[in-house]
């Protein structure tokens, strides 16, 4: 799959990958803090900050996955065929 496009310009497919990875490397950034500190946040600020951070890569996680699947161009692989098959 290659992710530039003909006019030489990064597909939305690499959004998705890059905020896809973003927010699953903060998950789990969250996740072994959680576990390591009892306290983890600490305080009220640091809650949101926690929480908002995690609002918006979600949100770009999901409008990326939404937006490049709304944009993609059909690619005819044989892709249809081959599931024609694969029901039988």
């Amino acid at each position: 799959m290659n992710c530039v496009g003909p006019s030489g310009t990064v597909r939305a497919v690499t959004a998705w990958y890059v905020c896809g990875g973003l927010f699953a490397t903060w998950a789990v950034v969250v996740s072994l803090l959680g576990i390591s500190h009892e306290g983890f946040p600490g305080s009220e600020g640091r809650f949101r900050a926690v929480a908002a951070i995690s609002v918006l890569l979600a949100i770009a996680a999901i409008g990326s996955a939404i937006y490049s699947g709304a944009t993609e161009e059909d690619e005819d692989e044989g892709g249809s065929a081959a599931a024609f098959f694969l029901q039988v």
